[in-house]
């Protein structure tokens, strides 16, 4: 018995952009493409009636755009992985769509040598950043504000591990009441509300790569954004 194919959705307002990908993806077989949209509306809409695995989402979309489209999925609670692709290679944009619930970021122009591997990079739970795009850049934007101190990447890694707050006070010899401020600065820092949120948000941000623990600063920070497979 075969696996079921990976479900897409393609979202591009032109419709000779979603006709040749839904023909490339189609002719290649190993995915389904079972709804194209136009807009940011209608991609809510088909998303919330297919679920599909994997979304490919412009950013220049007609009513809502591609960036306000990503950050209603996630407020809304789709898990789906999100590949933008779009002609846009500027590394702060890169950097909100990353910030924003974006698992990926494909320049339309680099399609042809790219869109297959970023697309099974995605499917297996990694990220994934186009080869043109400065790495390094588009990192400083993400994290921009939001960073943890490296104090807090030790707490976070702690948390992630399994540790209670007091056993995290124990392993960093710090005070309880020190080690709850921490916590209490990450749930601030990564919009969380409780411990699931703080380790979902950490990871879509690039802070934490689940399963694997927490990124240092400096280039090992940068995989753990990325997770990029090339």
């Amino acid at each position: 018995m075969h696996a079921p194919r990976p479900r897409l959705v393609l979202v591009d307002d032109h419709a000779l952009v979603r006709r040749g990908l839904a023909m490339l993806l189609r002719i290649d077989a190993r995915y389904e493409v079972v709804a194209e949209a136009r807009s940011g509306e209608d991609a809510l809409e088909v998303i919330a009636r297919e679920h599909p695995d994997l979304v490919l989402l412009d950013l220049n979309l007609p009513g809502i755009d591609g960036l306000e489209t990503l950050r209603r999925l996630r407020a809304q609670g789709r898990t789906c992985r999100v590949l933008i692709v779009s002609m846009h290679d500027e590394h702060h944009l890169v950097g909100e769509a990353l910030r924003n619930g974006a698992d990926g970021y494909l320049l339309k122009d680099s399609m042809d040598e790219e869109l297959f591997h970023a697309i099974e990079v995605l499917l297996r739970g990694q990220r994934y950043l186009a080869k043109a795009i400065d790495r390094s850049r588009v990192v400083t934007a993400a994290n921009k504000g939001n960073a943890p101190t490296a104090r807090e990447y030790e707490v976070l890694q702690l948390i992630a591990a399994g540790l209670t707050t007091g056993e995290v006070a124990v392993r960093l010899r710090i005070s309880p009441h020190t080690a709850t401020r921490h916590r209490a600065n990450l749930m601030h820092k990564l919009e969380a509300h409780n411990q699931v949120e703080l380790l979902r948000n950490a990871s879509r941000r690039g802070f934490l790569v689940l399963g694997h623990g927490a990124a240092p600063h400096g280039a090992a920070a940068e995989n753990a954004l990325l997770s990029t497979t090339r």
